[in-house]
């Protein structure tokens, strides 16, 4: 054979988009929702990445989508995206969070989604079951589902005419080396001392991440010239769980101690944590917390917490108002008192 002038080498490749995503929502008070046969309760739309934006919301009937799902709960997940897509396959699984965070209850089914189809269950799980079983199935009176899937959006076709020139681009471990760092105490140049115990820590990185860090060692203070730090507002756990978000970005123990960080987060001005904090505490609002958690909200500047307790009481004003805790803020606390009558006036 003779020899070519020309020589390509091609390598072609057809892979799955594949996106997946999760989605947790609490109804409050669910014993009191009675609607009727095929009335439903709908949940904020909320958008998802990869290939196409698509844009989801749940549906929860509390007695039944039609007259064969009558004394069961249903639940159904809504495509609501733009109708300029083909359709593609996912698959669901819907369960029902306990107290303490375990899922049961799993349904789980596959279905063809086109734009403003849905995926779900006639029969999710009977409403009597759920009120028999409310002191583990619904905490607080609140109903909490989770609804996960993986969905099959398309396909990718990609090629390449020389596989020497292919760069293999490896994982960013920035956070997990940060956490090394910290963990390992290498270079460490200053000491926290809370509780008799010590956190070494690092001063350029802590100054990075913190408007008040980079205050204090910007200037000739007792902690910076010394390289300690003595924390006496906070506990150890507390300022441990702030320091490691400093490094990684995450706080494993935020809804632990959801209250306490979001002081410490103030303090340290880290309005991400601060954030945090305050999505966590929003989902534990409940009508005895409702006092607590709008004090909390005003003493530490939680603008957002302070909204979500304030709306809350406006939904159940006459029991917050039966509560020990809205005794405490009417007698020490009266702006916030006068706050929130300005709300229910309007």
């Amino acid at each position: 054979m003779r020899e070519a002038d020309y020589v390509t080498e091609i390598s072609c490749q057809t892979r799955l988009n594949v996106t997946k995503f999760t989605c947790t929502w609490t109804i409050h008070d669910f014993s009191l929702r009675r609607e009727e046969n095929g009335r439903e309760i709908t949940s904020s739309s909320f958008s998802t990445a990869g290939p196409g934006n698509k844009k989801w919301h749940l549906k929860l009937y509390p007695n039944g989508k039609d007259g064969g799902s009558k004394g069961f709960v249903s639940l159904y997940l809504h495509d609501v995206s733009p109708s300029n897509y083909n359709g593609y396959f996912v698959e669901c699984k819907f369960t029902v969070i306990e107290e303490g965070g375990q899922k049961t209850g799993d349904r789980e089914g596959t279905a063809h989604i086109y734009p403003g189809g849905f995926c779900g269950f006639a029969k999710f799980i009977e409403r009597s079951c759920l009120l028999n079983g409310a002191a583990r199935l619904l905490p607080n009176d609140k109903l909490t589902v989770c609804c996960e899937v993986v969905g099959i959006v398309n396909t990718a076709n990609t090629s390449s005419q020389d596989k020497s020139l292919e760069v293999q681009v490896p994982d960013c471990h920035l956070s997990q080396d940060l956490r090394h760092l910290l963990v390992s105490r290498r270079f460490a140049d200053v000491i926290f001392c809370v509780e008799g115990k010590e956190v070494h820590a690092h001063k350029p990185i802590l100054a990075a991440r913190s408007p008040v860090f980079a205050a204090m060692f910007d200037h000739k203070m007792k902690e910076n010239e010394q390289g300690r730090v003595v924390v006496t507002d906070c506990d150890f756990d507390v300022l441990h769980e702030v320091i490691e978000f400093i490094y990684t970005g995450r706080a494993p123990k935020l809804n632990q101690m959801a209250d306490k960080i979001l002081a410490a987060a103030d303090k340290y001005d880290l309005g991400r944590l601060k954030a945090m904090c305050e999505h966590v505490l929003c989902s534990k609002l409940a009508v005895e917390t409702a006092a607590e958690m709008l004090t909390l909200a005003d003493i530490h500047n939680a603008d957002q917490l302070k909204a979500s307790a304030i709306r809350f009481f406006k939904a159940h004003a006459a029991a917050v108002l039966e509560t020990s805790g809205w005794n405490i803020v009417a007698s020490e606390k009266p702006h916030l008192v006068a706050e929130v009558l300005r709300t229910l006036a309007v």
